[in-house]
This record gives structure tokens, C-alpha cells and sequence, in this order.
């Protein structure tokens, strides 16, 4: 059984009351399983971080990752690394120097150096990163623990990463130092406001655990994820919490939206592969995406003046 350790709220930095929002619900996932089921998602009463508490201790954290799921990063997709590059080049017309935290492969950066962006960087932590796909530095380990040159990059992405590490807060620090005066911070994150969407949440997550239960008294395990709860996803960012955090860290968000144009992409493959409930569960994060409650969060953050 891997261990777990009590935390605090990255945010305020110390002990505050909290509620808790998902225990029973993500108790017997698999996932949970691991960690005898002790794993929690709460929110911070004081500042409305929700992040896990219990928490996979970080001596653990190698055990928990499948590092062959670089290799089919939804991040890698076409339409996203478009979409992704447009966003980023409205406030960096021609970014001479950037870098990837959480690269994996590097199929991203590899794409990016193809659109003639002359270097790139990466940061990975998993062992496996020596399989890159780009020509340019590869720094292997955690990032809380890797020193980066300061005022450096014209672009820092942080795309679906920010949730997987132990101290986001300091990491965010970190990458204000390290821009460029008119750098930017691209970041994307799964959205905790969709998951904890009372409508949502009754049509969709209760759903999904009744028939996780079924199948388990059936013998069967399941591969579900419920309220986008994944034991290596230590936060549950939306909105207010990470805008409080970027400022804290001195960084002022510029640009965010939960309209995700994948999720276009997988309404038509789910429906060519015969999965209508898929596909309808698409079409419904695409709209719900208009109104900020969308899976997935993209902002763009520069530093403070």
C-alpha cells in the first residue's frame, strides 16, 4: 500500500478548516485503492482551494505514474497544439525562446520548433523522457527542485501539469522569474467547477459511481473517473483559485476560457465509433463550456508590472 501524509492549503499556507467534497464517492476507485482508499478532495474554507488531503506522499509519487501515456497525450492532438499555438502568439507574435514544463515525448515542442520557433525547452520528471522528439535541453526531474535561469523565455506552458504538482504555488513563483518582461504563461487545467456542478454532478458523477458499484459487486473493476478525481492530481483548480494564486505568485491573468475545441473533435469520433453516450457527454462539456463550466481551463498569464 503506497503512504499518504496530511497537508495544508497551498495557498494560505497553514492549517484552515475544510469541507469535504468527494470521499465516499472515490473511495473504492481503484486509484484510491492503492492508497487504502484514505485519499479525500476538500476545499479550503479560507480561499476555496480544493486539492487532496490526504495526499499521495511524494516518495510515492514514481509509483503512480504510467509514463507511457505521453505517448497519447490528448495535449498532442492537432487541433489542440493549433489551437494552443494561436492563443500563445496573439501576445507573443514571434517567441524566440520557450519552454514545456511537463513535456513528456515532446511532440508539442517538436510541432513548435516546426512552425519555426528556434528554441525549445523541456522539463520532464519522468524517467522514461529520454525518448523526446525535439532537438533542444531536456531538464529531467521535479520542477520544485530544478533551477531555471531567470528572465530567460519569451513562453513558459504548463499544459495540464499545474494539478500534478506537490507545491503549484511555488512553481508559479518560479516561472514569474523566469519570463522575460512580456513573457507569458500559458496554462491549462481540468476544471473542478464542472465536476462540482450540482446538475452535472447529479446527471453525470452520481451516475457513474452507482454503476462503479455495480460492476464491482459483479467482481469487475472500473476504469472510471469521478469527480475528475485521479490520485495524481494532488489540486482542483477553477476560476477563483487560480487567479488568487497567480497573483499571489506575481503573475496577472490576461486571458480565460473553458471552451475546449476537443471536445468538437471528440462529438464526431465518438459517434463514428458507435458511442452516442460519449459523444453526447461531449456536446454537453462544449456548451456548459460557453459559460465557464467546460472540462478543461486554458489562461494566459503575464508578470506583474
Amino acid at each position: 500500500m503506497l503512504r499518504v501524509v496530511e497537508t495544508q492549503c497551498a495557498q494560505c499556507r497553514t492549517a484552515t478548516s475544510e469541507t469535504v467534497l468527494a470521499d465516499r464517492l472515490i473511495r473504492t476507485l481503484p486509484e484510491n485503492e492503492v492508497f487504502g482508499g484514505k485519499l479525500r478532495i476538500v476545499e479550503c474554507n479560507e480561499c476555496g482551494l480544493r486539492y487532496l488531503n490526504p495526499t499521495p506522499d511524494v516518495r510515492d509519487l514514481g509509483h503512480i505514474y504510467d509514463y507511457d501515456v505521453y505517448e497519447d497525450s490528448t495535449n498532442n492532438n492537432p487541433v489542440l497544439m493549433e489551437h494552443f499555438y494561436r492563443t500563445l502568439t496573439r501576445y507573443v507574435p514571434k517567441p524566440q525562446r520557450l519552454i514545456e514544463i511537463g513535456c513528456g515525448t515532446g511532440d508539442f515542442l517538436a510541432w513548435l520548433q516546426s512552425q519555426g520557433i528556434p528554441n525549445v525547452e523541456g522539463v520532464e520528471f519522468a524517467d522514461s523522457a529520454n525518448r523526446v522528439k525535439y532537438n533542444g535541453p531536456l531538464h529531467v526531474g521535479r520542477m520544485e527542485d530544478i533551477d531555471l535561469p531567470d528572465a530567460s523565455y519569451d513562453v513558459v506552458l504548463l499544459l495540464n501539469v499545474i494539478e500534478h504538482l506537490s507545491d503549484p504555488q511555488a512553481v508559479l513563483v518560479k516561472i514569474r522569474r523566469m519570463l522575460k518582461p512580456g513573457g507569458v504563461l500559458l496554462l491549462r487545467h481540468p476544471n473542478s467547477d464542472l465536476f462540482f456542478f450540482k446538475p452535472y454532478w447529479l446527471c453525470v458523477e452520481v451516475p457513474k459511481y452507482l454503476m462503479h458499484r455495480r460492476l464491482m459487486k459483479r467482481g469487475k473493476r472500473t476504469g472510471f473517473t469521478i469527480a475528475g478525481f485521479q490520485n495524481q492530481h494532488l489540486f482542483y483548480f477553477h476560476r477563483r483559485a487560480i487567479t488568487r494564486m497567480l497573483n499571489s505568485a506575481g503573475l496577472h491573468m490576461q486571458h480565460f476560457s473553458t471552451t475546449d475545441p476537443y471536445n468538437r473533435l471528440r462529438i464526431g469520433k465518438s459517434l463514428k465509433k458507435g458511442k452516442p453516450i460519449e459523444a453526447g457527454i461531449a456536446g454537453v462539456r462544449h456548451v456548459l463550456g460557453s459559460i465557464g463550466l467546460g472540462p478543461e481551463c486554458l489562461s494566459v498569464a503575464t508578470p506583474q508590472q
